[in-house]
């Protein structure tokens, strides 16, 4: 039997366990996949109590836990390494399958861009950056790339997270090139109303990290294509889940499949 949960705080809203459930059942295994509320203080003796036992399959870590494996002496691949980031921890490792999920969720665009921006300079922002170079290794090109933030105080593990050129600009610059940019953003939708202004009308392509409530304030001010941050929730899920099970499934099935799915439930 897998049992898992996703640890953070907040996680009242969180459609991990739907997600989750719908591929063990997919699979067709027996699962408890459950929301536990615990911030960067409670968590640690948590995971390592848990883990000590045979009864967890594993967590995922939502906000503001996405740091606290490294206080748990996890060896984290390198991904984890790269974006000083994990989400996914099993007993003994630590993983980020944001990373994993970007690359599917940004593969799936099939196009290049001549600008990538990229709102926001935290945990999430590092895996974008970890992500887009994976992209960029594999011969996709993504142009010029920015991160507006608010303070510098995350640029330099930003800057650590890939190879790729970076220019820091504040957030109050942000201004949209046009149809060929993509825009990531990284930020809550609460925190969005403020750059809402400055994205009016934006015609490019937004991947907006947040899921809930949908749509965001950036969602519903531009007019090119929008990406939800349910894709990438999805994407990441089925690798926790192929993490969580040690089952060699088709990954990319199950992506299409839970992602229709997830939607219509979430539409319901």
């Amino acid at each position: 039997m897998i049992k898992a949960a996703v640890l953070g705080k907040p996680v009242t809203h969180s459609l991990s366990p739907l997600v989750h459930g719908q591929i063990y059942e997919k699979l067709g295994l027996e699962y408890s996949y459950q929301r536990l509320e615990h911030d960067q203080f409670t968590a640690v003796e948590f995971i390592q109590q848990a883990l000590a036992t045979e009864e967890w399959s594993g967590f995922s870590l939502t906000m503001p836990l996405k740091e606290v494996a490294f206080s748990l002496n996890l060896a984290c691949d390198s991904f984890s390494v790269a974006a000083h980031s994990v989400n996914t921890i099993t007993k003994g490792r630590g993983y980020n399958t944001d990373v994993s999920g970007l690359v599917r969720v940004l593969s799936e665009l099939e196009r290049e861009f001549e600008s990538v921006a990229i709102i926001g300079s935290g945990a999430t922002a590092r895996s974008v950056m970890v992500a887009l170079e994976a992209i960029k290794t594999q011969g996709k090109g993504i142009g010029k790339l920015e991160v507006f933030r608010r303070s510098s105080h995350g640029d330099a593990l930003l800057r650590s997270a890939s190879q790729l050129e970076v220019t820091f600009l504040e957030i109050e610059n942000l201004k949209p090139d046009g149809s060929q940019q993509l825009i990531i953003s990284t930020i809550p939708s609460a925190a969005q109303s403020s750059i809402s202004r400055q994205l009016q009308g934006f015609e490019g392509t937004l991947l907006d990290i947040t899921y809930s409530p949908w749509p965001s304030t950036l969602a519903g001010v531009i007019k090119g294509k929008v990406v939800s941050g349910l894709s990438l929730l999805v994407a990441q899920a089925v690798d926790q889940a192929a993490l969580f099970t040690g089952l060699d499934f088709d990954r990319e099935k199950m992506f299409q499949e839970i992602k229709v799915s997830t939607a219509r439930e979430v539409s319901l």
